[in-house]
């Protein structure tokens, strides 16, 4: 049976029809007479009849749905396809919202250019349904990510790593550019470690905790997670670690263990608006899983940097040496950087002990080592390498660079006076420095450092020595 235009028209526009299709959310369009008749649904988005001759030229769905939208359309006009089933985000007619819909459509006549004369459609409202499924895949990711965080905080006690697994897993469910963990250290809140920074941009960095109006004090003193969406007017105070960034939008941890709080997460967006409760909700589930794996990781790393310390004079050790320190060696292979070492001696330090007692040794060891810290970068790492010998690991300087730090360490210890003028020994420092190759290791560094301070020694003392094939002398002659 051939269809007739007229005959299609007087059926779906039947005033007996019409109602009924609406209600059963089947829509109609005629391109030869240019009416239509809208449905239910397209009505609740403001589609009336007129409109309809619009939208099937040109779905107004979200931008996620386009493409895909506008292919089957655009076979739908060149008469590649007489139907097409499928479920896109409609845009209302406003614009102001999106609902999803599975449309039907079939083309009943075409023209002698295979254009549509006669569409008719069938909606389907799934919006309730596909907004279910997304909250049911959603908590199912919440899950995940607790099960994943529980995971993180018995695989390892490394903080940096702990901390890495924990941003890594928050991630997945709440949405962030930065992140910060600051530890509650005398009524200051201190920042330890950072996603989404160079390590530089958080040296150093301290904000108060109390006596100060703003969302990451709030969140301390009332042990609630804060949000806040417009830091710009709402957090005074803000600071950005960096010029390239800024932060639009904050959200606050506290970081309650055992009943007390430790410290403050922060996660930092550049959008406006990023953060809802159902953020606050999900951050509240998972806090105290967060405060125990930081917290746990942070007392490993604090009882690890004991056992690395020496405690007389609060530099690294030898184990500290064995550790920390052949992972700056390491780095500096990585990288193809020069390191620099120094080994540092006291001059006849053994007369300091016999004249004025091993008490006094001590003051003589700990001044030396408060002055070498105080002469150094905070990336050097220095070490009582055992007895009245130290060692100085300098990243990323070569020769010249690591006699200038040897240099002024030995005119500044030799400068020092003492209570009583008990008398102050000077050092004696060889120096050695290169870029490492894969085949070094730490140690004959070490070794060559070594004997560029026993030829020191033999050359007559206070003085500093550069290994080399052809040696030179620095300092007093």
């Amino acid at each position: 049976m051939k269809l007739d235009a007229s005959i299609l028209k007087d059926f779906f526009l039947d005033s007996s029809l019409s109602d009924f299709f609406k209600e059963i959310d089947i829509f109609y369009i005629d391109f030869i007479s240019h009416t239509a008749q809208s449905c239910t649904t397209l009505r609740s988005l403001g589609y009336e009849d007129p409109d309809l001759l619009k939208v099937m030229e040109n779905f107004p769905v979200h931008e996620s749905d386009r493409e895909r939208a506008n292919l089957q359309l655009q076979r739908i006009w060149s008469g590649q396809i007489e139907t097409f089933i499928d479920a896109f985000r409609l845009a209302s007619k406003d614009g102001s919202s999106y609902r999803w819909l599975r449309f039907t459509l079939k083309v009943l006549l075409r023209n002698s250019e295979k254009r549509p004369k006669i569409v008719v459609g069938h909606v389907v409202d799934l919006d309730d349904l596909i907004t279910s499924q997304e909250e049911i895949r959603e908590r199912l990711v919440e899950i995940d990510t607790m099960r994943e965080l529980f995971t993180a905080i018995n695989k390892s006690l490394d903080f940096s790593e702990t901390f890495s697994r924990t941003i890594d897993q928050l991630r997945r469910i709440i949405p962030f550019d930065r992140a910060c963990a600051e530890s509650l250290e005398d009524g200051r809140l201190v920042v330890v470690a950072g996603y989404g920074y160079n390590d530089s941009d958080l040296s150093g960095l301290v904000f108060p905790a109390h006596g100060v109006e703003n969302p990451a004090v709030r969140a301390i003193e009332e042990r609630r997670i804060v949000i806040c969406n417009d830091v710009q007017h709402s957090f005074p105070g803000f600071i950005n670690a960096t010029e390239e960034f800024t932060a639009m939008s904050w959200l606050g941890i506290p970081l309650i263990y055992e009943k007390k709080v430790i410290g403050l997460l922060t996660l930092d967006n550049k959008e406006l608006n990023a953060y809802s409760d159902q953020h606050v909700r999900i951050a509240s589930e998972l806090s105290e899983y967060i405060a125990i794996a930081l917290e746990h990781a942070r007392r490993h790393q604090l009882v690890t940097r004991q056992a690395m310390t020496d405690k007389l004079t609060g530099l690294a050790n030898r184990y500290g040496l064995e550790t920390h320190g052949l992972e700056v060696f390491q780095k500096a292979i990585e990288q193809e950087h020069s390191i620099g070492v120094l080994i540092i001696d006291i001059d006849h330090f053994k007369q300091i002990n016999d004249t004025y007692g091993h008490a006094y040794g001590d003051v003589v060891l700990q001044t030396i080592a408060l002055t070498i810290r105080g002469q150094i970068r905070t990336r050097d790492y220095a070490i009582r390498y055992g007895g009245e010998e130290f060692v100085v690991l300098l990243p990323e300087l070569g020769t010249r660079e690591a006699l200038i730090v040897a240099e002024r360490l030995r005119n500044k210890i030799a400068q020092i006076k003492m209570e009583d003028n008990k008398k102050m020994p000077t050092v004696s420092i060889g120096i050695y420095a290169a870029i490492p190759g894969t085949l070094d290791i730490l140690h004959e560094f070490i070794r060559k450092a070594d004997m560029a301070l026993y030829a020191a020694k033999e050359a007559g003392r206070n003085r500093s020595r550069v290994w080399s094939i052809s040696p030179e002398f620095y300092g007093e002659k």
